[in-house]
């Protein structure tokens, strides 16, 4: 459900860490009160993005042969997919009736019968909120498939003739990108934003790929943690 989360696992993974995972859905247990949050041994790296400096630090090569030119642009990469094109995501999850109908069990669903009445609909609250604050919520439809079909066809344009998006080798922006792509893809409901992404040949094929090879030793990392 989090593609911070996933992201984080993916980094920590493609670094060759000796990781184990610990599954919570109370985000008051990161000082920030947001997942992920990752209980290093010098002390905790409070976000996903953190960890890629932090896992740097320990040798880690999370920009496989890039220059500071590519390094500069799969930032650029990961900043517009993940303040821009995840924001239609938590749009379809969260805003739109239809989606929340389907989301809302998903993850609520094991909460105790009174507290599924109250505390489902006071986050969905904030998050509204938040997205009219962010502007995005503001916007028609129309409007805000414009902003999202700019970064679809920029991922699409930038994916051509590659089999990762900056070559032949997963990249950090890889380990953001496709956690929110594949979110996209698997919404419950048959969204604008969910459409535009399972009618376009390039992403499914990036979608399905990454989700064989980078989200396959997640699902032992789960087993393994079960």
């Amino acid at each position: 459900m989090s593609g911070f989360c996933t992201k984080a696992m993916i980094l920590l993974t493609m670094a060759g860490e000796d990781w184990q995972p610990r599954f919570t859905v109370d985000p008051s247990v990161s000082p920030t009160g947001k997942l992920p949050v990752l209980d290093a041994p010098e002390g905790r790296v409070v976000d996903s993005n953190l960890m890629i400096p932090w896992l740097e630090a320990r040798s880690a090569d999370l920009f496989a042969g890039l220059d500071s030119l590519g390094r500069a642009q799969a930032h650029a990469v990961i900043r517009m997919v993940e303040e821009n094109l995840r924001y239609g995501m938590m749009y379809d999850r969260w805003v739109s009736p239809e989606g929340w109908a389907a989301f809302m069990p998903v993850v609520f669903g094991d909460m105790p019968a009174p507290l599924r009445l109250i505390i489902p609909g006071k986050i969905r609250k904030g998050i509204v909120n938040g997205l009219k604050w962010q502007g995005l919520g503001r916007f028609r439809e129309a409007e805000r498939m414009a902003y999202f079909e700019a970064d679809l066809t920029a991922l699409t344009d930038l994916l051509w003739g590659r089999t990762w998006l900056f070559g032949d080798r997963p990249s950090a922006a890889d380990a953001a990108v496709l956690p929110i792509l594949s979110g996209i893809e698997h919404c419950a409901v048959d969204t604008p934003l969910t459409l535009a992404v399972r009618r376009n040949k390039t992403l499914m094929r990036y979608v399905e790929q990454g989700r064989e090879a980078l989200y396959a030793p997640l699902l032992t990392a789960r087993a393994a943690a079960a």
